[in-house]
């Protein structure tokens, strides 16, 4: 699971640190190079109860098994397309076969791991997709600036592919699967949808991933520019502040053992806010320390959200985190456009505002939240 989180959010993500780069090799503005993460995320987002269907018919283990190869195919192709509009393609392409992934790696842990362990499991497994999106970002922009963008996407590619062909071989078999007709798979899915449980739990993943994905889009035009000149490498630097994503994100299960689920998910969207506060500064460092805060409560809110889910979907937890991913990817997909625009319209006070508004908006709906 560490070898397939790793991958999925190092690809995913990785164009971030490479966003001015492309904007310069097609005259883009901020806003349409934004593009090119939220392709894939959308095709993420879009994929993921397809693969969640496929999964109750022919097996979880399997259906993971099959996107990860899928996503290996993909993602040594994708960058080889020509053109903006080719490149939008393959990224969108790799999202949905990655899609599977997100979609059933949490549902797989519980049948996997059992539900005394699930939940400490399926925060490691986050904290091994913070990783995988802290590698992605830190490695693509010095060697784009070595190689070029485009190479630079289509190596990460090769070493994703690695990585998720090591995943489909050494994933452990769990029990026999019993294939699931696909009208009971949609009476499931049409329950999880109105689960009141579970529907603040969605509202919490899209608004955290969102905002976040804002911040990392942008950053790289606000800090490669006046006043502070900063090169695309020193810039992906900032990317280390996923390390204390992958800190909350193990952290988060024993929180809730201790405190219950709505501590962490409050704790989370603060810190967001506090963050986004915190980056108006005109000092790197200062900036800085907001990403990191920011990056921090926001991997504490998902982890934490992301088991609950589980738990609230009982029986068809599947089908609940599936649920949940697609708001997630869609939170990444609109948010994360919606903030270049910000950005672009308003400069970096209106895209603070933005994931500050969005950090209060977790806090507030978590108070709907159940143990």
């Amino acid at each position: 699971m560490w070898t397939t989180g790793i991958a999925t959010f190092g690809v995913l993500y990785a164009p971030q640190g490479l966003l001015t780069g492309i904007a310069d090799a097609y005259d883009l503005t901020a806003a349409d190079a934004s593009w090119v993460v939220s392709t894939a995320t959308l095709g993420l987002a879009l994929a993921i109860l397809p693969w969640a269907l496929a999964a109750d018919r022919f097996g979880r283990r399997r259906m993971l098994q099959v996107a990860a190869v899928a996503a290996a195919v993909i993602a040594i192709a994708s960058p080889l397309l020509p053109g903006f509009a080719g490149l939008l393609v393959g990224r969108f392409l790799l999202g949905a076969a990655l899609g599977g992934i997100p979609a059933l790696a949490v549902a797989y842990l519980h049948e996997a791991a059992g539900p005394q362990r699930a939940g400490v499991a399926a925060g490691a497994y986050v904290a091994a997709t913070s990783v995988g999106g802290l590698a992605g970002r830190l490695v693509a922009a010095p060697v784009g600036e070595l190689v070029g963008w485009r190479w630079s996407l289509e190596l990460l590619g090769i070493l994703a592919a690695a990585l998720t062909i090591v995943f489909a071989v050494l994933l452990p078999a769990t029990e026999e699967h019993r294939p699931v007709p696909l009208r009971r798979s949609l009476r499931i899915l049409g329950r999880q949808a109105l689960n009141v449980r579970a529907l603040p739990l969605y509202a919490i993943g899209a608004l955290v991933v969102g905002a976040m994905v804002a911040v990392f889009n942008a950053l790289g035009f606000r800090l490669e520019a006046a006043p502070f000149f900063l090169s695309a490498t020193a810039v992906s630097l900032v990317f280390l502040t996923y390390l204390s994503g992958t800190v909350t994100s193990r952290l988060s299960g024993a929180l809730v053992q201790r405190f219950g689920t709505r501590m962490p998910l409050v704790a989370g969207g603060l810190a967001m806010t506090v963050g986004a506060a915190v980056t108006l500064a005109n000092s790197v460092v200062v900036i800085v320390l907001g990403v990191l805060l920011i990056t921090a409560g926001m991997f504490l809110a998902h982890a934490t959200a992301n088991a609950a889910t589980a738990r609230a979907g009982g029986s068809g937890r599947q089908h609940a985190v599936a649920l949940y991913s697609v708001a997630y990817y869609i939170g990444s997909s609109v948010l994360g456009t919606v903030g270049a625009v910000a950005w672009t319209a308003g400069g970096w006070f209106a895209l603070a505002a933005l994931v500050a508004v969005s950090g209060a908006l977790v806090a507030v709906v978590s108070v709907k939240v159940r143990d």
